[in-house]
């Protein structure tokens, strides 16, 4: 699978991800572009941009975009805190579909945080 990293996402966390081509924004060229304008740009080229905005699903229809999206959730950018992720990354990689966009959380607080974002 073709994977973009969105620029929270650390870098080295590509390791993780066997048998996936993985990019950067800043490798693809496309670090300045805002989350509309990289969804567009990415989904001609990836099948999933991986992202830490939590935002993103509240800022874009993303039905709308030939890619899916997946966001994941920690309380620092630190390789440390996303490596817990990593075998529900792998599964759920596995199973998106463009449009689609799956949030996998590192501590549930956090989860509880983006449910009352969406309430408002």
């Amino acid at each position: 699978m073709r994977i973009l990293f969105d620029q929270g996402v650390p870098k080295k966390l590509r390791h993780e991800l066997p048998g996936h081509e993985v990019r950067t924004a800043y490798e693809a060229g496309l670090s300045d572009y805002s989350n509309g304008e990289l969804l567009r740009a990415a989904e001609k080229d990836f099948d999933v941009l991986v992202s830490t905005d939590s935002n993103i699903k509240y800022q874009q229809h993303l039905p709308d975009f030939d890619i899916a999206l997946i966001v994941l959730r920690a309380f620092t950018n630190s390789l440390v805190d996303y490596l817990p992720l990593v075998p529900q990354l792998l599964e759920t990689l596995q199973t998106t579909t463009p449009g689609s966009v799956e949030y996998l959380y590192a501590d549930e607080r956090l989860a509880h945080k983006d449910e009352l974002k969406g309430q408002k």
